[in-house]
C-alpha cells in the first residue's frame, strides 16, 4: 500500500483502530491513502479532523476545495490524489471527463457561484505564485463579500494538500 508498514483494519489497535473504524463507518472502506497517515496517530487523528470538517461543509464549499484538491494534485503531479478527487468530483458532484480537463486549463471556467470560483482562482494562485498575490488580489476579493478567515481557510486548503501530495507521493500511496 505504501513504503511505510502501516497498520491494516485487522491488526490496528488503539488511537489507530477507533479512527479507522470511524473512517469505515463513513466510507464503507479506509483508503490507502488514509491509511498512511496510521503512521502517525496524531497526525492521523489531525488529518481525520481536517476531512470530516471539510465533510460538514455545504455541498458547494464541498464541491470548491475537491476542486481545489484536484487540481492542486494536478500541478504537484500526485496521480492518487487527483485520481481520488477526479471520482469525487465525478461520482458526488455530476463533473465529467471533459470538465475535468476544462478545469485543469482554466479554472475560472469552473462551475460555480462567482464568490467559490474567485476563491478556486486565487487558491491556485497561491499554489503557482504565492510571491504574486497582493493587497489587489486580496480586496477583489472582499469586494465579493469574502472575510479575511474565509481567504485565510482557501489558502491554508490549497497549502495543505501539497502537504499530502509530498507525502504520498515520498511513501508511494498505491491507488486503492
Amino acid at each position: 500500500m505504501s513504503l511505510l508498514n502501516t497498520p491494516t483494519i485487522e491488526n490496528a489497535s488503539g488511537e489507530v483502530k477507533a479512527i479507522y473504524t470511524e473512517i469505515e463507518n463513513a466510507f464503507g472502506m479506509v483508503p490507502n491513502g488514509i491509511q498512511l497517515w496510521s503512521a502517525s496517530p496524531q497526525a492521523m487523528r489531525a488529518q481525520w479532523e481536517h476531512i470530516k470538517a471539510n465533510l460538514s461543509k455545504d455541498k458547494d464549499t464541498q464541491k470548491l476545495h475537491a476542486m481545489i484538491r484536484y487540481l492542486v494534485s494536478d500541478e504537484n503531479l500526485c496521480q492518487y490524489c487527483t485520481g481520488f478527487n477526479a471520482g469525487m468530483l465525478i461520482n458526488m458532484f455530476g463533473l465529467s471527463q471533459e470538465e475535468l480537463l476544462t478545469l485543469q486549463k482554466d479554472p475560472a471556467s469552473a462551475n460555480l457561484e462567482k464568490n467559490n470560483r474567485a476563491l478556486l482562482v486565487f487558491a491556485m494562485k497561491s499554489i503557482k505564485d504565492a510571491d504574486g498575490v497582493n493587497a489587489e488580489d486580496i480586496n477583489e476579493l472582499k469586494a465579493l463579500g469574502l472575510s479575511e478567515e474565509g481567504i485565510f481557510e482557501i489558502v491554508h486548503s490549497a497549502a495543505h494538500m501539497g502537504v499530502v501530495n509530498t507525502l504520498f507521493k515520498t511513501f508511494k500511496v498505491e491507488q486503492d
